[in-house]
């Protein structure tokens, strides 16, 4: 059976930003040696900053991503890593040599057999008036992916199972970024009586501190129509298209690997769409987290299967009680936890992840 890895290394001390990538250079090292596998294993890699425009350009140069981040796909988001680090690492390493990948690090393709995985970075500089409008760039990154499968004749519909939206001002932006999408959805065919996107809108910036959106995309070729599951627990969520947004709670994939569940960002709703326990993070984390659960168990999986989690708090304070409910309710399970606004201000928490069901 082919292993997948999905490690989170983040420094255990503090000190300078090189420091700290010496630290993680280490870490990487110590586990691909235990785990037998080279930079070639490396599927992708996402980089949170706690500060994207002074130690982005610094992270690209170190000798951890020249000569390992960089065999995958690489993304980066400003998002400070609520254990106080600078810069930490999320993962997916596939321990099969027979794993070929091509292009760059921020638009990559890497094939298994038959299946292909699309990964694509949309990072906006230089952009003025309207163009810099969170509504244009959200448009024009989901077009500049659609360009990119076009050489593949792939499509968006059909293809794309995955994205990432970071808004820089999530509270007052995300709106004209829902707006946009949903329009841009409506024209390729996606609706609510054909499918959507697994998601997450979150608040997070990129390097270009002019840009108001970044995005990632996660496009898979090969897998039949009979292998795409669409995630719902009526139960405990209402669709998303009721309350005004276009995304899948989460997709199960078929792949040769396993089925890979991909979890879209969830927060405490309940099947109305409305926020529970507002006001208390700890609690909202319960319910989210039954929330994963049912969804998770609609596609066959429970959350023993959760491969990692990245969780979103929009309030510091929140921070050591809500790792303490984590660390109790799925122990064992990696998770990065990070300071982003989420896309409605009531909700305090949400949390992502994959799960992986051989």
């Amino acid at each position: 059976m082919i292993k997948e890895y999905f490690p989170i290394f983040e420094p255990l001390s503090g000190g300078s930003l090189q420091a700290q990538l010496a630290e993680l250079e280490a870490q990487v090292a110590r586990f691909m040696s235990d785990n037998r596998l080279s930079p070639c294993h490396l599927l992708m890699t996402r980089v949170y900053l706690s500060d994207a425009a002074n130690n982005q350009p610094e992270v690209e140069q170190h000798r951890l991503t020249l000569e390992v981040l960089n065999s995958g796909f690489v993304s980066y988001v400003e998002q400070p890593p609520l254990s106080g680090c600078k810069v930490a690492l999320q993962q997916w390493w596939i321990g099969d040599d027979a794993l070929q990948k091509i292009g760059t690090p921020d638009k990559m393709i890497a094939r298994l057999g038959e299946i292909a995985f699309y990964f694509q970075s949309v990072r906006f500089a230089g952009w003025v008036g309207e163009d810099n409008a969170p509504d244009a760039q959200m448009r024009t990154a989901f077009l500049q992916h659609q360009a990119w499968l076009d050489t593949y004749g792939l499509n968006v519909a059909d293809h794309c199972h995955r994205t990432w939206i970071f808004v820089r001002d999530v509270d007052r932006e995300y709106a004209a970024v829902v707006k946009s999408r949903n329009e841009y959805f409506s024209e390729i065919g996606l609706t609510k009586n054909t499918h959507f996107i697994a998601s997450t809108g979150i608040g997070g910036a990129s390097f270009e501190t002019s840009a108001a959106v970044a995005a990632d995309f996660f496009s898979v070729s090969g897998v039949p129509e009979t292998g795409v599951k669409y995630l719902q627990a009526l139960d405990h969520l209402n669709h998303t298209h009721e309350y005004g947004v276009a995304f899948e709670r989460g997709t199960a994939l078929h792949l040769p690997l396993g089925r890979h569940l991909l979890i879209s960002g969830t927060a405490s709703i309940d099947r109305f769409g409305q926020c529970v326990y507002r006001g208390d993070a700890v609690r909202q984390t319960e319910r989210l987290v039954q929330n994963i659960e049912a969804l998770l168990r609609d596609g066959g999986a429970s959350l023993a299967d959760m491969q990692y989690m990245v969780c979103y708090l929009r309030d510091l304070a929140d921070y050591p009680a809500v790792k303490a409910c984590l660390q109790k309710l799925l122990p064992g399970v990696p998770c990065l936890m990070t300071l982003a606004r989420v896309c409605r201000p009531e909700w305090l928490v949400e949390i992502e992840g994959i799960a992986v069901r051989r």
